[in-house]
């Protein structure tokens, strides 16, 4: 038996009937970009994640953790090694209500935010309104501390559940996290697997009210009819990444099938038939233009795999 064939038939011991081979993650991304796996692996629960990443380290695989593929570029060439893709519609859990009308959620982070967003318009918890329209699974929310108008994921987050290559299953407290702008720092190979979150009580209607609010201001302002990663660079200090970029005239320049959008200019879109090359050289062109013209070195939001950005002096 080759190495690869044996590599094989061990995700599929942990993983029967959810192992993929050479399988191209163009689907399983928002931006609809990106090449083949040597394996997408999508695990059925939690125990299987922990076997995977052990077996990955005891075989020395890359491993790649994916979630519903947002804020993420990859490679046109494709990724060498193990994909874990988490994907939760298992629903959350109250797992304590507490003083003041305050409710402890319990979410597995495959679950997806939209699917997040709705269940607390249902169950009447107040707090994830800031959420509407922020593509994404709740794990890769936490992994990047996203947020809107105001709120992040570590204004609700109570703890997380990890787990790594170091060792079994960890929680840990919101005091162990350094919660960062779009950012949260973990240790090498760690996974979020779930967490809690601390919401309110409150009412269905005027849940949904303010949550159909923000998603219209948010579909006003940026181009959610075409494939996209989200922000494509994080605001620098005080300003703001778009109002920059449209302030060098940016706003509209396309590459091959990509595009900065007309709408947003923090969004790079897919036109149809983008590559990772083409968002490649618009975002190399950004960080050109805008540190030659204002001096600031923007640092990109969306995660790389299998491709890097140029250097900037």
């Amino acid at each position: 038996m080759s190495p690869r064939a044996r590599l094989k038939k061990l995700w599929e011991e942990i993983c029967p009937d959810g192992v993929k081979e050479n399988e191209p993650l163009k689907p399983y991304t928002s931006l609809r970009i990106g090449g083949q796996a040597d394996w997408l692996v999508e695990p059925r629960n939690l125990s299987a994640v922990e076997r995977l990443l052990e077996a990955a380290k005891r075989e020395k695989v890359p491993c790649f953790i994916l979630g519903q593929g947002s804020n993420l570029l990859v490679s046109d060439r494709g990724i060498r090694g193990l994909v874990i893709r988490l994907h939760s519609l298992k629903s959350p859990k109250v797992i304590q209500r507490l003083k003041g009308g305050q409710i402890l959620l319990e979410v597995e982070a495959g679950f997806p935010l939209a699917n997040l967003v709705r269940f607390g318009i249902r169950q009447g918890l107040q707090g994830l309104e800031f959420l509407a329209g922020i593509p994404g699974s709740t794990g890769g929310a936490w992994a990047m501390n996203a947020g809107s108008y105001g709120r992040e994921m570590k204004d609700l987050t109570v703890y997380l559940n990890t787990v790594s290559e170091k060792g079994p299953f960890r929680r840990r407290g919101k005091k162990e996290l350094d919660f960062g702008y779009r950012s949260l720092p973990l240790e090498p190979g760690e996974l979020i697997l779930s967490g809690g979150l601390k919401l309110k009580a409150g009412k269905g209607e005027s849940i949904r009210e303010e949550t159909r609010r923000l998603w219209d201001k948010r579909r006003a302002i940026q181009p959610l009819n075409l494939p996209s990663c989200g922000s494509v660079f994080k605001n620098p200090g005080q300003d703001f990444a778009g109002r920059l970029i449209e302030q060098a005239g940016l706003k509209g320049r396309q590459k091959g099938g990509a595009q900065i959008s007309e709408r947003h200019a923090n969004f790079i879109v897919n036109l149809g038939q983008a590559g990772s090359g083409d968002v490649l050289y618009l975002m190399n062109l950004i960080r050109d233009r805008i540190k030659g013209q204002f001096g600031v070195l923007l640092e990109p939001e969306v995660r790389l795999w299998g491709c890097t950005l140029k250097k900037i002096e």
